[in-house]
């Protein structure tokens, strides 16, 4: 190998690192805003909302930037077998973080509307649904750290569970909304209500998204895209 190649080959291992570096932050940093947007509901803390929403833009501007690096190291140094993969799953991975720290802000921005009150009894509905996605996206984010492709794929069909959650909140919201108007307290509930269900949704997506970048994992370790094909990725010698 001549100093020239080599001196490219050292390059983009740099720049692939640098990738994987920015990916990493980003991924903290989404984990944050969803976490620091939980909290915030259930504590009815309309400060910390406040940042969350103003948070928004770092996340953003992250995504900006990976673009950006990725599609350089594209042009500059045309990678090949699983280096290609992950600079591909790089691109699609930046959109589902930022959508998830959308939702995360959407979140945020109802216990702002809420001015921090959400009624016990849709608290209590939305808790366990809560508990469950942030878990789900810390273990998302914990296989692609440790390019552990045997978890991701077990997380890839979690979405069945994160459905059967958001279910679960839903008709206890649509049980409270019941019971309050029979005893009179129509007038508040309904308001609160929409704004539960609107909650229960974010949630849902952002479990979507993280069972997505599961799916990117596995993609850049194995070489086969499992989108769509979750039934089969239970057992990976059917592709």
């Amino acid at each position: 190998m001549s100093g020239n190649e080599s001196h490219k080959e050292t390059h983009l291992e740099q720049m692939l690192t640098q990738l994987r570096t920015r990916l990493l932050v980003m991924c903290a940093s989404v984990g944050i805003a969803v976490d620091e947007a939980c909290e915030a509901l259930m504590s009815g803390n309309i400060g910390r909302a406040s940042a969350v929403m103003d948070g928004d833009s770092i996340i953003d501007a992250l995504e900006t930037e990976i673009d950006e690096m990725a599609l350089s190291l594209l042009v500059r140094h045309q990678p090949v077998a699983q280096d290609l993969r992950f600079v591909a799953a790089a691109l699609r991975m930046v959109i589902d973080l930022e959508r998830i720290g959308d939702e995360a802000a959407g979140i945020a921005e109802r216990t702002l509307i809420l001015n921090g009150v959400l009624p016990p009894s849709f608290m209590d509905a939305i808790i366990p649904l809560i508990h469950s996605e942030r878990e789900f996206y810390k273990a998302s984010v914990e296989t692609f750290r440790c390019s552990d492709s045997v978890t991701a794929l077990k997380l890839c069909s979690g979405e069945d569970e994160s459905t059967q959650q958001e279910f679960n909140a839903l008709h206890r919201i649509v049980a409270s909304l019941c019971e309050g108007s029979q005893d009179g307290k129509s007038a508040p509930y309904p308001h609160a209500g929409m704004h539960a269900i609107l909650i229960c949704r974010a949630l849902n997506r952002i479990g979507g998204h993280a069972a997505n970048l599961a799916e990117h994992t596995y993609f850049i370790a194995r070489g086969v895209n499992i989108k769509h094909k979750h039934a089969a990725a239970a057992n990976p010698e059917s592709f």
